[in-house]
């Protein structure tokens, strides 16, 4: 027979009022009323079954009311190994609504716990059906009722760590070991409610920097404490080593994915004033001066308080020491340039300044734009070095008035010291309508202010959203990064400067570290790439910020400890973080304000939710 005939077979039966359903209709009403039925000897010896009946389950009072399911060996025989564990738990049909990929449970073995995570989800049939025909999946499209009794709901679990009581001069603590026992069968798979079994288990700091709320597929992990939210935050003492922000940071995520609210909330945590850094052969803690690059114009308004907050954001901020309100010590920096007039909308007070053409002495790369040759840079070096050799003024129009000289030309192509070729290329390429706008203004010299930049406690603000030219805009940024590594690396650096911790905000950090493309990169990454390493030591952190991590040059990217990941959209980016793959793919999911966390030395790869409001001012 036909598979239509067949279906067509079986709609004609259920449809109401066709003569299939009018003879079962007839049957029933002769059965009700007393009319002997063929098969009744045979049914006589079975109880009547319900299928819609409930299963009344007596309440539990041992304290298992709450547990997701069992361990179970029914499936797969129970197993851990050095090289990994299988661990299936079978799921009850009143908590299958709760579990997601990620959850963090708890499995007791009586003296110690087993902290895991649900890293696989399975259905099993509970009984032996063929559900993949035409007429099943007809009728289930008619009737849509589907009994989760009949089937299995399977949690595969990936230990974490065991925990455990740990003695100690103090006392006991809770302390965490690798996985080496295996749970016995049918103990039950408990949620996790301690929060802090949740911070041991996933090794997060009880207190540091806060950066957000733990979380599972962007729903926070809740506990029974007040607030029940769990805070992760980042080492920031010396009980293992430095604070990780000497270690840098990356925030990186697509853009409109939250990356300024995040990280205004983050580094307004670093100004309070318990928080205080060692420096290298001083025994004086000092607050950090936060110094951040500010192209948007928006990091000004950490001068100010949010007026949104509420007084229960106030309570939980609080409870969870999380810092806000305005850093009132707040000064903006801004580079006068000839043309242009910054009118934004900073509050903070206003200090103008200009760059003497005095630094371009030790820092050629400054006014040697991208595309030079190497042979072009030494060219550079040796017009310089021979022009700050001379008495008087050293500024950007004598320098121009140096090399357009047509004696001093002839003087360095004839000696052989420089190529016809490569002195004309000099020119061309140095001789800069931009570079004669921002050298040498009428304003104090940066030089002179670095006293008033680099303050212990300060948020120092250098905006550049206002200067139309991106060639100006990069030499700023440049300028400061390179006053701020001379003089960290140097025996000899600016007391301001060498004296003071040091957290350097860098926005759209792509531009100025990106991979190495020929001598102007290299020389400017390799400057950056021994800062970095040095940064612990000198009391320098980097804070980096993009869209484009892929472009960050990978001598300083390896030397970034703490990378924050919200939304990705590009391959490139996502593959460059190289985090777990079950983390992987959630990178293109992440709504705004969600995160991964990649800190090795801080905690187990976790996701986290940041804050819903901003602890400063926010536009």
């Amino acid at each position: 027979m036909r598979d239509e005939d067949i279906l067509a077979f079986v709609e004609r039966n259920d449809e109401p009022g066709t003569e299939g359903n009018k003879n079962k209709k007839e049957e029933h009403v002769l059965l009700k009323e007393g009319s002997e039925d063929p098969h009744r000897e045979e049914q006589e010896d079975f109880e009547d079954y319900e299928l819609d009946r409930e299963i009344n389950v007596p309440p539990m009072n041992n304290g298992m009311q709450n547990a997701f399911g069992i361990i179970t060996t029914g499936i797969d025989p129970l197993e851990i190994t050095e090289a990994g564990a299988r661990i299936t738990g079978y799921i009850t049909t009143t908590r299958r609504r709760d579990i997601r990929l990620g959850t963090y449970v708890i499995v007791p073995y009586g003296d110690e716990d087993l902290f895991a995570r649900i890293w696989k989800l399975q259905y099993l049939q509970e009984y032996v059906v063929d559900d993949a025909t035409e007429i099943h999946s007809r009728r289930m499209l008619r009737f849509n009722h589907t009994d989760e009794v009949d089937y299995k709901f399977l949690a595969y679990l990936d230990p974490i760590c065991i925990l455990y009581e740990q003695s100690t001069s103090k006392g006991s603590i809770l302390a965490r070991r690798m996985g080496d026992r295996i749970p016995r069968p049918n103990t039950p798979i408990m949620p996790v409610t301690e929060k802090m079994k949740i911070q041991t288990g996933l090794n997060i700091p009880e207190e540091g920097i806060f950066l957000g709320h733990l979380s599972v597929g962007g729903e926070l992990v809740k506990t029974h404490a007040v607030p029940p939210t769990v805070p992760y935050y980042l080492r920031n003492d010396y009980a293992m080593g430095d604070p990780l922000i000497f270690r840098h940071m990356l925030v990186c995520g697509s853009t409109g994915t939250g990356k300024t609210f995040l990280t205004k909330n983050i580094l307004r945590q670093f100004m309070c004033e318990d928080n205080r850094y060692n420096l290298r052969g001083s025994q004086e803690r000092k607050n950090p001066c936060l110094v951040v690059m500010d192209p948007q114009d928006e990091y000004s308004q950490l001068f100010e308080n949010n007026p949104d907050l509420t007084s229960d954001n106030d309570f939980t901020f609080r409870a969870e020491k999380v810092n806000f309100g305005a850093c009132k010590n707040t000064r903006t920096f801004v580079a006068k340039i000839d043309g242009e007039v910054y009118k934004g909308r900073s509050r903070a007070e206003q200090i103008e300044f200009t760059i003497p053409f005095e630094m371009v002495r030790n820092n050629s790369w400054l006014i040697a734009p991208v595309g030079m040759t190497e042979l072009q840079y030494v060219g550079v070096d040796l017009l310089l070095d021979d022009f700050f050799k001379r008495s008087g003024q050293h500024t950007y129009s004598g320098f121009m008035n140096f090399i357009d000289d047509d004696d001093a030309r002839d003087h360095y192509v004839e000696s052989g010291k420089i190529h016809e070729s490569s002195y004309d290329g000099i020119v061309r390429r140095v001789k800069n309508r931009a570079l004669a706008r921002v050298f040498d203004q009428p304003a104090k010299s940066i030089t002179e202010i670095l006293g008033q930049i680099f303050r212990s406690g300060q948020v120092s603000v250098f905006p550049t959203e206002y200067i139309t030219s991106s060639c100006i805009r990069d030499l700023i940024t440049l300028t400061l990064m390179s006053m701020i590594v001379d003089n960290k690396l140097s025996t000899s650096g600016e007391a301001a400067v060498k004296g003071t911790p040091i957290i350097l905000g860098l926005d759209e950090a792509h531009r100025y570290l990106a991979k190495a493309g020929g001598e102007h990169s290299r020389r400017l990454i390799s400057k950056f790439a021994d800062a970095a390493r040095q940064g612990r030591k000198e009391g320098l952190g980097l804070f980096l910020i993009t869209q484009d991590p892929q472009d960050i040059d990978e001598t300083v990217f390896k030397q970034i400890n703490t990378r924050i990941i919200l939304n990705l959209s590009n391959d490139a980016a996502i593959s460059t973080m190289k985090v777990k793959k079950e983390f992987e793919k959630r990178i293109p999911y992440l709504k705004k304000g969600q995160m991964i966390i990649q800190s090795p030395d801080n905690s187990d790869m976790v996701e986290i939710v940041g804050l819903s409001k901003c602890v400063v001012k926010h536009v």
